[in-house]
């Protein structure tokens, strides 16, 4: 055995776990000819894909001698460069084994590095959930207490992970940028170790021309996280929409959560029978949606990477985001005539680029053939897969 990816996490091992990071990126490795096993931490669960897994006491997972024991030669970390796992990396690397760290997140990390940005994203959140009084209080102490606990308890940990990455994938170049700044800062050597590597999406996921185009918009997401996916945000973005666009269908994926159920029973008549709210399906489902859908809507305050609207692209469907610095792996996603930002981040603003993405639909100005050919090439398992192996060669 010389190949493994890993996460320090115990999730379900099952089919889903094989679908996307970690897992997947095991399955593309396989695909190229190359033996190689998910590593877990106990404990097991029920639905585990034994054949393609390791479980292990967690304790194994920072001693360098369980690692060679398995035949470690290269491991795939998904552990988002925490300070909390960086003795996992350490114990990878003293092992003998090339490390290949994966790290899911925008790249806003320390106040040291860009104040103003981190503040702004400490600020927003804490708006977000506490309302602006409370949110503006908690959010000046969280930025004053951050400013010292960050660099002086967190980046201590962060360093000694990345340290012990043979090489460091960024999700995007926006990321990327965000990162070497970071590594500028605390550790340069780490800058030239970090690469774009975006999360992988599966080959299967890709636009047949068979399947007509309709007039039709999918939003897939967890909507009952209120702060992050923003329900609220994304419910009066498609009724705007909607109100504007009498024959356009829009389709709604995943936990409804307490707010859109309400608001779509509140919709009128006319407007509701365009709007579905299909709720936590199988993903084979949300594939054939994706396939007939022009554009994947986008209403998150913050994401790593948005799987959703890699989904989507590679499914010949372009994509329509608000323009955050927490997003900016989506400032990407729109790129190559792949979709719009929203200037203005608010329902209103959302819902006027999402009409001006549909007429730019209408007049014959996006080609799904060439958007999923070209995000196939960058996002595929199969070609995140090689990039990985190469980085690691």
């Amino acid at each position: 055995m010389s190949w493994f990816t890993s996460t320090p996490i115990s999730f379900g091992g099952g089919p889903d776990f094989f679908c996307r990071d970690s897992g997947l990126i095991c399955k593309a490795i396989q695909n190229m000819g190359l033996p190689c096993k998910s590593v877990m931490p106990l404990p097991a669960h029920q639905d585990d894909v034994t054949e393609d897994l390791i479980r292990t006491d967690p304790a194994n997972l920072e001693r360098p001698e369980w690692w060679n024991s398995i035949g470690a030669k290269n491991v795939v970390l998904y552990s988002w460069g925490h300070p909390k796992y960086w003795r996992v990396a350490e114990a990878v690397r003293k092992s003998g084994a090339k490390v290949f760290v994966n790290l899911d997140n925008g790249g806003i990390m320390s106040p040291k590095v860009i104040p103003l940005l981190y503040f702004n994203a400490i600020m927003g959140m804490q708006m977000r959930l506490h309302g602006p009084f409370l949110g503006t209080l908690t959010g000046v102490l969280r930025s004053i207490a951050y400013r010292f606990y960050i660099p002086f308890v967190k980046e201590p940990g962060r360093i000694a992970h990345l340290r012990a990455a043979t090489s460091i994938g960024c999700i995007s170049a926006d990321t990327l940028v965000l990162w070497r700044l970071w590594a500028r800062t605390y550790a340069p050597e780490l800058a030239e170790k970090m690469h774009i590597v975006p999360n992988p999406i599966a080959d299967y996921l890709k636009y047949d021309p068979t399947v007509a185009k309709q007039d039709s918009v999918i939003a897939v997401g967890r909507w009952d996280d209120d702060e992050q996916k923003r329900p609220a945000v994304l419910a009066d973005a498609i009724a705007t929409a909607a109100k504007r666009r009498c024959a356009t269908e829009f389709h709604i994926y995943g936990s409804p959560g307490r707010i859109l159920p309400s608001w779509h029973d509140s919709l009128p008549r006319d407007i509701r029978k365009r709007i579905y709210l299909h709720g936590k399906v199988s993903h084979n489902e949300i594939v054939e949606t994706f396939m007939k859908s022009r554009i994947g809507l986008c209403s998150s305050s913050h994401e790593g990477s948005h799987v959703a609207s890699e989904e989507a692209l590679c499914a010949g469907a372009s994509v329509v985001t608000p323009c955050r610095s927490e997003l900016n792996a989506l400032f990407w996603y729109v790129s190559h005539d792949s979709g719009r930002l929203s200037v203005d981040d608010s329902a209103r603003g959302l819902a006027e680029t999402l009409l001006l993405e549909l007429e730019t639909w209408d007049r014959g100005e996006r080609n799904p053939i060439e958007i999923s050919a070209y995000w196939c090439s960058i996002l595929s398992a199969s070609a995140v897969a090689r990039k990985i192996t190469e980085l690691l060669r």
